[in-house]
């Protein structure tokens, strides 16, 4: 009996163990490249915006729950000057990835411009947003998941021109986890061990 119980005993402690090391969550690379873009036609328009990011390409390792944020710069150019009249342009930010693998996705969005005339100082004032949709969800061919926000950003200058920032934020949700078959087929291999012991002890008897 204690033999068996030894065996029993192993055979727990090294399913155990693998279950464990086999559930447990890898760090992941993920890079690739960033651009943003205004999307809505030239003609008949006066806004126009353009955008650029402080890190593109990026690259970050991290495991479920890191996160790796990038700051999006974003003008806004209003060539109308018309007092009180808004505008709005549609915007996208593409985020291209080639770590871990190919992949990518869209965040779109509007941006709007309001231009203010005030006649103290002969200038216009400008004001505006941009208002993003998201979050944006990326799954990985290995397993790995990212979601993507993009913060919402308010602009502000005068006479055209107006600035604002906000951040890309990237949340690891999943990274490439063991498959769930492995895990049970070390379980089973780990039971079948302590049934051929059985089986020994049995005969011998």
């Amino acid at each position: 009996m204690l033999s068996f119980s030894k065996y029993l005993f192993g055979g727990l402690v090294m399913v155990a163990a693998l279950s464990s090391s086999a559930s447990a969550s890898p760090m992941e690379t993920f890079g690739g490249s960033l651009s943003f873009s205004d999307t809505s036609p030239l003609l008949n328009n006066p806004v126009y915006f353009t955008g650029s990011f402080a890190s593109a390409p990026f690259s970050f390792t991290g495991g479920v729950g890191s996160t790796y944020t990038d700051l999006l710069t974003v003008t806004g150019l209003d060539a109308s000057l018309l007092s009180n009249r808004m505008f709005t342009d549609n915007i996208a930010v593409d985020i291209l990835f080639n770590l871990p693998g190919l992949a990518g996705t869209t965040i779109g969005g509007s941006g709007s411009i309001t231009d203010t005339f005030h006649l103290r100082g002969f200038y216009y004032a400008d004001s505006g947003e941009i208002a993003w949709s998201g979050p944006a969800t990326i799954d990985f061919a290995d397993g790995a998941e990212l979601s993507l926000a993009l913060d919402n950003i308010t602009l502000s200058g005068v006479n055209g021109i107006s600035t604002g920032s906000g951040n890309l934020t990237m949340t690891v949700e999943k990274t490439d986890p063991v498959p769930e078959p492995l895990t049970l087929s070390l379980f089973g291999a780990g039971m079948a061990g302590i049934a051929a012991a059985r089986r020994r002890k049995a005969a011998k008897a």
